[in-house]
């Protein structure tokens, strides 16, 4: 898998109903939300990855922390800030 097309900056898009999420990716979900909050509103890929470290994927297919970003990326929940992408 090529990660470099996820690199870059990120903050929330569309937040998820936290009620009507699995409870495992609630949990990693506010981890993000903090990740962000510290860090002023957007942070990176990988500080984002290391915020999920410890998710429990719900899919054998997807044990990485940093699946569950991309997971959040493509639903939505987190969009990538314009102009910030990585190289």
């Amino acid at each position: 898998m090529d990660m470099s097309e996820y690199n870059g900056n990120y903050r929330i898009g569309a937040r998820p109903d936290t009620v009507r999420l699995e409870e495992h990716n609630a949990k990693t979900w506010m981890k993000l939300e903090k990740c962000l909050s510290d860090a002023g509103g957007a942070a990176d890929f990988d500080a984002l990855s290391i915020a999920a470290t410890g998710h429990e994927s719900g899919n054998e297919n997807a044990p990485q922390p940093y699946q569950f970003v991309i997971y959040c990326i493509k639903n939505g929940w987190l969009g990538r800030i314009p102009g910030q992408r990585g190289l």
